[in-house]
């Protein structure tokens, strides 16, 4: 017994003792604790994992192609390297998170950059020229400002959140995901406060991944996983990016994909996430549901930070649908390449080394309308051919010659609106024309940041109505010191100060005023305007600039960069070379005229066979990703390109809307075919008299003729007649018969096409310049191709269509779409053939198109909008006459004559009938 007492005596006694001794007391207690784990809480433990960790996951299926009428691709999916990022990471607090996750997304944008390539941001702030603004409006706006505060409905948001301005809102970004300006530049700040708004949307799916980059090099790709330690959620995946591949040719026809929106969430329904891309525009979102396919599915492990670790089964997506247009691209491409070469040779025609824009006939009135050298040289600077922001920066003794004449300039400029805003009280329409630009534009920014809040101004006040009158002797010292007085001035978002004394208040505004200027380079483009007039800054020196700017290539084959340094080729002399060889293009420099559109249908089916807006942009650009500074080049670019002038640009008709007045006065029985109207070159039912085009008249016309001739004077007769109740003229009464014919026609209703489309308007006031397509008429040239469509099928008014047929990715017809008939308009024979034979004899009268050798019925329309710019060209036509096979609508906005429209739709029927 002794000896067993000494032998644990002895162990006990070892070092080794306390060893033992903790190891057994761990034993314990990991046994106890696997027994509760797995006997006492097994199943419960069991159950409480599965459903936490086991995901189901979309999975995105492969989008549908587009093809045109003869199967030629047009867009279609690419693998490319994509860099994405999600929020995996696990964090010790929420400042750790902050400066981990910018970090990353920070460090990934340099390599990205250094990489030489680019990223994409769709966020709705941009930043330029030192300036945050949005790029969206209206209910978009409010529905991601509604988003960004994170209330339910935009009815919960306050006045004064409603009114945010994109700089605030930005601010608010910043202090939420503790984004500092001073570690991150604008762009990178931009980018991050971007990803960060959408995987705090996403915080309960935080295994989504949300794209970065799309298209990245191997070098990038290779730099990304190399670092992937240190940027935490970052990693390079295969995406399939979406390509087009006629780009600006088609893009206002099959629109951009790019990532769903909150607002796109709410109409697309539950089966869309948030990191889905979707259509956006055009065929590309009117054709989504078929374009998109069905989703599959994976049902997968995720790891207590939401990573992937196993993927438990999978059901397979299926693949979109293919979708045929009845677009023949070729013809497209043509007629878009057409479009840019008459305004071409329009600018050209007009374009003169003077300085005189216009020039008056014998009455006072503007006769004609040139293109002078100054306003080319503007353009470079106004419509961002050149940068403002590098002629102040370059150290090129052009650049800085350019700039110390600008900062001259604007010394001046600011010290003479500081004293006329001060002491100078000099009334609007005594300043100089150059003063009168400041001052107004001085008053448009007060407006457009809200500080001028013409909401709360009675318009019939004395002093507001003088200063917006025709010859206003208010000055702006007066409209904005009375403005104070009544509370149209906020001057809560210029101070928290509270002022007792109106000047006190109005110091301050003045302040902001000069302060708001002193950087605004849009009012900097206005300087440059008055610089170029007076010639302290010269056509050459900024055409050298194109070139050293990089807008031009100094070393490409037709450079004329050495010769305009050596002087042996003028200012004036390069622009015509420029604009002629189409190195600068008419819709860069966004002149008047800038743009055109023609619409080409089948009379015998309603089917749209060429569809062109230009300018256009490339699709590419912003599918899948928005290239955000591309984007913000096409929303600032005078041009507006990515306005579809085919379907959303309205103009009044011209004469192109005689027919449909000549179908209103025979189906009414105010003419009859045999009627005759004597035209003197005046209208001398009604004082003043309007005029016929021809001044010397054209004598007795019947319909046709009047048709043929495009004679006013029949058709104010016609008007007259129209409005004519109970022995009285009546223009509203006459309007409304008007309107019920063009409605009758197709012309003023929607068309329905598959691609945003604006809503047109019948004319409501005077019904005698209502006859010859003036008054208040609005119509596309989409509306103009579905009337002329009408006519040529007489009465057969379709929705035009631009689908002709759904296939599965093995070319099966799913669906075989033809257009709707949506009415018939029934007449009497007479009267189409009346209708017919005046457009068919006007036809004949057109050289450039009779030169075709096709016997084509054809209507051309001038329509004035503003005596200061030339006069819209259109012409509508169908040919053959007697079997009508095709129908071409054209339109050149500010296009001077018809003669160029005819000139226009001469090659377009080249195109289409293949004649040389």
């Amino acid at each position: 017994m002794k000896e067993v007492f000494d032998y644990i005596l002895s162990i006990i006694k070892s070092r080794i003792f306390p060893i033992v001794l903790i190891f057994i007391i761990l034993i314990c207690v990991l046994v106890n604790r696997l027994f509760s784990l797995q006997i006492m809480n097994g199943s419960s433990y069991a159950t409480n994992l599965n459903s936490s960790i086991q995901k189901k996951m979309s999975v995105t299926a492969t989008r549908g192609r587009i093809f045109d009428k003869n199967g030629v691709l047009l867009a279609y999916n690419d693998l490319a390297y994509a860099v994405t990022i999600s929020d995996s990471g696990t964090y010790s607090s929420n400042d750790v998170k902050n400066a981990t996750i910018n970090k990353s997304i920070d460090e990934t944008l340099n390599i990205i950059e250094e990489n030489g390539d680019t990223y994409s941001n769709d966020f709705p702030i941009i930043y330029e020229n030192g300036t945050y603004s949005y790029n969206i409006e209206s209910t978009t706006l409010l529905r991601f400002i509604r988003d960004s505060y994170g209330v339910s409905s935009i009815a919960e948001l306050t006045d004064e959140q409603k009114e945010v301005s994109a700089e605030e809102l930005f601010n608010y970004y910043l202090d939420k995901y503790a984004v500092s300006l001073d570690d991150y530049s604008v762009e990178h700040a931009l980018m991050i406060v971007n990803l960060r708004r959408y995987m705090s949307a996403n915080s309960y799916n935080r295994y989504l991944s949300f794209t970065i980059a799309n298209e990245v090099s191997d070098a990038t790709m290779a730099a990304i996983l190399e670092n992937s330690g240190e940027l935490v959620g970052v990693q390079v995946e295969e995406k399939y990016i979406r390509r087009y591949t006629y780009g600006k040719y088609m893009s206002q026809i099959l629109g951009y994909t790019g990532t769903v929106s909150s607002s796109e969430l709410e109409e697309l329904g539950d089966s869309y996430e948030s990191n889905d891309v979707v259509g956006k525009s055009g065929i590309e979102s009117s054709m989504e549901s078929v374009l998109a396919g069905t989703k599959g599915s994976q049902t997968v492990y995720v790891d207590t930070v939401g990573r992937i670790t196993e993927v438990i089964s999978e059901e397979e997506a299926t693949a979109g649908y293919d979708v045929y247009l009845t677009i023949d691209v070729n013809l497209q491409k043509t007629i878009y390449d057409d479009i840019e070469d008459e305004l071409v040779t329009i600018l050209a025609s007009y374009l003169t080394s003077g300085s005189t824009k216009y020039t008056y006939d014998s009455d006072g009135d503007v006769e004609d309308i040139y293109i002078t050298a100054q306003e080319v040289y503007y353009a470079f600077i106004d419509n961002n051919l050149l940068s403002l922001s590098q002629i102040a920066s370059s150290d090129s003794s052009v650049a800085q010659s350019v700039y110390q004449s600008f900062l001259a300039k604007k010394s001046e400029v600011l010290g003479w609106v500081k004293e006329e805003l001060a002491s100078g009280n000099t009334g609007y329409s005594s300043l100089t024309s150059e003063q009168q630009v400041y001052i107004w534009y001085i008053y448009t920014l007060l407006k457009t940041e809200g500080i001028f809040d013409t909401s709360n101004v009675d318009t019939s006040d004395e002093t507001y109505a003088n200063w917006t009158g025709t010859d206003s002797t208010v000055s702006l010292q007066t409209l904005l010191t009375y403005g104070i007085s009544q509370n149209w001035i906020d001057m809560s978002s210029l101070t928290d100060e509270q002022y007792t004394s109106l000047q006190e208040s109005y110091d301050v505004l003045v302040d902001y005023i000069i302060s708001a200027l002193d950087t605004d380079s849009s009012f900097f483009k206005k300087i440059y305007k008055y610089l170029i007039e007076d010639g302290s800054v010269s056509g050459s020196q900024l055409c050298i600039l194109l070139y050293e700017q990089g807008y031009l290539d100094p070393n490409a084959e037709n450079s004329k960069y050495t010769e305009l340094v050596n002087g042996s080729m003028g200012a004036y002399e390069f622009i015509n070379y420029v604009i002629t060889n189409k190195i600068i293009t008419p819709g860069e420099l966004a002149l008047e005229p800038c743009s055109g559109s023609a619409v080409v249908t089948d009379p015998n089916s309603g089917d749209i066979l060429a569809l062109v807006s230009y300018p256009s942009y490339d699709n590419n650009k912003l599918s899948g990703s928005i290239d955000a500074t591309y984007y913000s080049q096409l929303v600032s670019d005078n041009a507006s390109p990515l306005l579809n002038r085919a379907t959303q640009s309205f103009i009044a008709p011209g004469s192109t809307y005689k027919p449909c007045s000549a179908i209103a006065g025979l189906s009414t029985g105010i003419i009859s075919s045999s009627t005759g109207f004597y035209c003197s070159g005046s209208f001398d039912l009604v004082t003043p008299s309007p005029k016929c085009w021809r001044t010397s008249g054209h004598g007795t016309e019947t319909v046709t003729t009047a048709i043929r001739d495009s004679c006013n004077v029949y058709f104010y007769n016609v008007g007259y007649q129209l409005a004519m109740k109970n022995g009285s003229y009546n223009s509203t009464y006459g309007t409304s018969i008007l309107q019920n014919y063009s409605d009758m026609l197709g012309l003023s209703t929607t068309v329905g096409v598959e691609i945003e489309e604006g809503t047109p308007q019948a004319s409501t006031t005077n019904a005698i310049a209502s006859a010859i397509g003036q008054g208040t008429h609005k119509y596309s040239t989409l509306n103009l191709a579905r009337y002329v469509t009408t006519l040529a099928t007489s009465g057969t008014v379709y929705n035009l269509t631009l689908i002709d047929k759904i296939t599965d990715s093995d070319g099966n017809v799913i669906e075989d779409n033809s257009a709707e008939v949506n009415n018939q308009v029934e007449l009497d024979s007479s009267i189409w053939d009346a209708v017919h034979t005046g457009m068919q004899l006007a036809g004949s009268t057109y050289s450039a198109v009779n030169a075709l050798n096709l016997k084509i019925a054809a209507k051309t329309g001038t329509a004035q909008e503003k005596t200061t710019s030339p006069d819209h060209a259109q012409m509508i036509s169908y040919a053959p006459y007697d079997n009508p096979e095709v129908c071409v609508a054209v339109t050149i906005q500010n296009g001077y004559t018809s003669s160029n429209a005819i000139a226009l739709s001469a090659e377009i029927y080249k195109c289409y009938y293949g004649v040389e």
